[in-house]
């Protein structure tokens, strides 16, 4: 069933920023956000890139954004007993020992300090459709960063949580999203997406300047970054892509969605009657793992289990103890949990981090407006 816009009462702030930015002729993007479990502004505008509106029910390849979604799986596993932080990875998967790495802490692993951001191989879109293939070359994979101190994963952190998650639970990291935490909380979100869904998904596309962080102007880029973002394909944000369970990301999802999702985390693992995690749960997911600057792309990088924490260069608002993903091209999810408060920022077009200040006026505006409640 379509849903209405929704701006509660002493919100439309925040719906006048969207507006300003997101007007009717432009590249088109929602936001949601969620207060003490109560939807306060769900609102979407412009046009795809086919020019047809952006309507409620549209879906956008969210980036690294699908991190925080396989955060809530793994922590899932971990509260079912399947999975312990604290081990090393190498006893729940051997072949992960091979070049020294396999002392790595599962937590650890998790917040990006496997030593492997990168795999040094040529990769093809039909390896990419294997996650288990996939996973199996991260294992093989010889540490070239320090194993223990954070270099961004930006793709094989999505095979380390998936082979984690299938080792353990017997279904891949989609299909356990898909039936443990899609369905329950009836969030329109996919690690591979099924057709129905593929067919709503706004083909994304990039400024003419885009570029990943790692490689703006004025940095100097490690010739190893290649390893790291070089096997993600030209067809990324297409429908045909988003078809892939592809955790490092892949993913698929409205901002609706994702706002709930970490709506659950900040009001403590609940949500709308349905308990996914205990609170200690949730408290265990966002403490700090892993901090430091990245030796590849310089970027200062804070972690707990697999999500970023402030502070750090992301865009997840001014609280201290802001926590969640963004996504390559200025999506932005996470949770305010001193404020009870989650939002979600998908968008079609990819801008560089240098001159995207669209996330932070949006959540400058939702601060403001959950600050004077």
């Amino acid at each position: 069933m379509p849903r209405s816009r929704v701006v509660l009462r002493g919100f439309e702030p925040v719906a006048n920023v969207f507006d300003s930015i997101h007007g009717d002729a432009s590249l088109g993007a929602s936001f949601a956000a969620v207060v003490d479990g109560q939807q306060v502004t769900d609102v979407w505008g412009g046009v795809k890139s086919d020019s047809l509106p952006w309507l409620d029910g549209t879906l956008c390849v969210i980036a690294s954004g699908t991190k925080g979604i396989c955060a809530v799986a793994i922590m899932m596993c971990v509260e079912r007993g399947l999975i312990n932080l604290d081990a090393p990875i190498k006893t729940l998967w051997p072949e992960f020992a091979e070049g020294g790495k396999g002392n790595v802490l599962i937590g650890d692993a998790l917040a990006h300090t496997a030593g492997v951001p990168g795999l040094e191989r040529d990769i093809s879109l039909a390896d990419l459709s294997d996650p288990i293939f996939m996973a199996s070359l991260v294992a093989k994979q010889h540490p070239f960063v320090e194993v223990g101190s954070p270099s961004y994963h930006a793709m094989t952190f999505g095979w380390i949580a998936g082979e984690l998650v299938r080792r353990t639970d017997g279904r891949s990291i989609g299909k356990f999203v898909q039936e443990e935490i899609a369905k329950p909380l009836k969030l329109d979100l996919y690690i591979g997406a099924p057709d129905e869904a593929v067919a709503r998904v706004a083909q994304t596309t990039r400024s003419s300047d885009y570029s990943y962080s790692a490689f703006l102007p004025g940095s100097i880029p490690d010739p190893r970054l290649a390893y790291v973002y070089g096997m993600i394909p030209a067809e990324r944000g297409t429908a045909d892509f988003a078809k892939i369970e592809l955790p490092g990301g892949g993913g698929v999802a409205s901002a609706y969605a994702m706002s709930r999702l970490y709506a659950m985390l900040a009001n403590g693992g609940e949500l709308d009657g349905v308990r996914l995690l205990k609170s200690d749960t949730v408290m265990l997911a966002r403490q700090q793992r892993s901090e430091g600057k990245d030796p590849l792309g310089g970027r200062f990088l804070r972690f707990g289990v697999g999500f970023e924490l402030n502070p750090n260069p992301s865009c997840l608002g001014k609280p201290a103890d802001a926590f969640g993903h963004t996504g390559a091209g200025g999506s932005t999810h996470g949770a305010w949990p001193s404020l009870r408060t989650s939002f979600s920022y998908v968008m079609g077009e990819f801008i560089p981090e240098n001159r995207d200040d669209r996330g932070t006026r949006l959540l400058e505006a939702l601060h403001e407006c959950v600050s004077n409640r």
